[in-house]
């Protein structure tokens, strides 16, 4: 059985990179937190707004010293139980200093009877002291490994307790109507009706329905926390792999005059200024019957292309035939697109523009002209690229407005929708007695989901995704 009598601590920031002093933070909770300011082996000077002691509510400058002559100034952050993150004793003590130096003072603390926390641990120990619920501690982890903007909005929407209040509101609803219908058979023998199996039938159809709504019109926390990708498509020779070259700024991609050079799906990480996203260039959707190996690039670049969430449509400027280009286009109907207009460096400036706007009434979108040879147009297609990429998401997962759940919710509640779709068999056969069984099933997934009936395995699968110092 998990235990909170212990005092546990981890550094909960980034390693500092070598050479560079910085700030590392080192968080302590538990009963013995405060011990550490009085350990032999580790002296403390104090500079807070009540003299040279410690503020145990508050902020504290100090000096500390290791026995070795080693020292580092920093602030100690206390809260005291159970107005803390934790509902502990919680210290953090914000060091300045190189990583060799914070290193040696994280030695000492956990040489003083303190424990290295486990992963996810403050978080775990903040639920269990009921200073946020299950769906609360999940959103934490998914805000620390957010890598955009859209992620990081999903994950609030989680952490403020939308999800909760919801299934409290359909537990609560499901718990009236099996009370009633507990009632009506503790006096089946007195002709008392409580709720007729009519009646029943529609609030169990009334909670369906909100379970429903629920799912469908959540946001998956498992998407959202997936890096966004970016498929390079066009004919063969647009100059995807050149364009891929250019924006990251690597040769991931071989570049060549014969078509059909790329048949692998090739990725790079790129970073943008909303995050990052993987962008990845395939083989033409055009392929060869004869040629087996092209047939197969082809239906992986329709699969990578199919759960891409923007589309960079490359077309050659310089190519008179479009044939092959409309084609592809025709399979990228409701996709999120990026007309890019390649090889811009080939054509004449009073020209180009003529070229673009044929481009834009041939295929009915807008594009933009880039040569990846010049790295023209590459900052403007990084500006565009994070505005689509967040429009994108939210549409795909109505982000403004949804509810963030996570694999565990969602089996959770598909659960309940099941239990629910059989008490109201149940009940049309006049089985009151197992469409109660069944609303006891609906109400203990409902509150699977927060607190109850979660035993010490579930926790620690769902605790052990987090890092060490959350």
């Amino acid at each position: 059985m998990y235990s909170l009598d212990d005092t546990i601590a981890a550094v909960s920031s980034p390693s500092l990179l070598p050479g560079r002093p910085g700030r590392i933070i080192i968080r302590i909770s538990g009963a013995g937190a405060f011990s550490i300011f009085t350990h032999p082996s580790l002296k403390f000077q104090f500079r807070s707004t009540e003299g040279a002691a410690l503020n145990q509510r508050g902020i504290s400058a100090f000096r500390v010293e290791l026995a070795c002559g080693v020292w580092a100034d920093g602030k100690a952050y206390c809260f005291t139980s159970p107005a803390s993150y934790t509902g502990q004793n919680l210290v953090e003590l914000h060091v300045w200093g190189a990583q060799p130096v914070v290193e040696a003072i994280y030695g000492t603390v956990l040489q003083a009877g303190i424990r290295q926390a486990g992963p996810g641990e403050f978080t775990q120990r903040a639920y269990l002291n009921g200073k946020m619920d299950l769906s609360q501690a999940e959103a934490v982890m998914h805000i620390v490994s957010a890598g955009n903007e859209g992620q990081i909005g999903a994950a609030q929407r989680l952490l403020q307790g939308g999800l909760a209040a919801t299934i409290q509101r359909i537990q609560k609803q499901t718990f009236e109507l099996l009370s009633l219908l507990e009632a009506g058979l503790d006096f089946a023998e007195e002709d008392i009706e409580f709720i007729g199996p009519q009646q029943a039938c529609e609030r169990i159809g009334l909670l369906s329905q909100e379970i429903q709504r629920l799912l469908d019109g959540a946001v998956r926390c498992e998407e959202l926390m997936e890096l966004p990708s970016v498929g390079l498509v066009g004919a063969p020779n647009a100059g995807k792999s050149s364009l891929m070259n250019a924006l990251t700024g690597t040769s991931r991609s071989i570049v060549s005059d014969v078509e059909g050079t790329t048949r692998d799906i090739l990725t790079a990480l790129l970073e943008l200024s909303s995050g990052a996203c993987v962008l990845f260039d395939c083989a033409g959707l055009k392929s060869r019957q004869d040629d087996m190996l092209d047939e197969l690039a082809r239906q992986s670049a329709i699969q990578a292309i199919g759960a891409a969430t923007v589309i960079l449509f490359c077309v050659d400027l310089t190519c008179d035939n479009l044939e092959t280009s409309k084609e592809i286009f025709s399979h990228l109907s409701g996709h999120h697109l990026i007309g890019i207009a390649t090889k811009s460096d080939l054509i004449s400036f009073e020209e180009l523009p003529s070229r673009v706007d044929f481009l834009m009434h041939t295929f009915g979108i807008a594009f933009l002209a880039v040569s990846s040879k010049l790295r023209a147009g590459m900052e403007a297609l990084k500006t565009i690229l994070p505005q689509l990429i967040l429009s994108a998401q939210a549409g795909q997962a109505e982000s403004d407005r949804g509810i963030a759940i996570n694999l565990r919710h969602r089996q959770k509640l598909q659960s309940a929708l099941k239990h629910l779709a059989e008490a109201a068999e149940e009940m049309n056969t006049g089985r009151t007695e197992i469409a109660a069984m069944l609303l006891r099933k609906v109400h203990q997934e409902l509150g699977g989901l927060e607190h109850e009936h979660l035993d010490e395995r579930i926790l620690d699968v769902i605790f052990s995704r987090f890092c060490i110092g959350k």
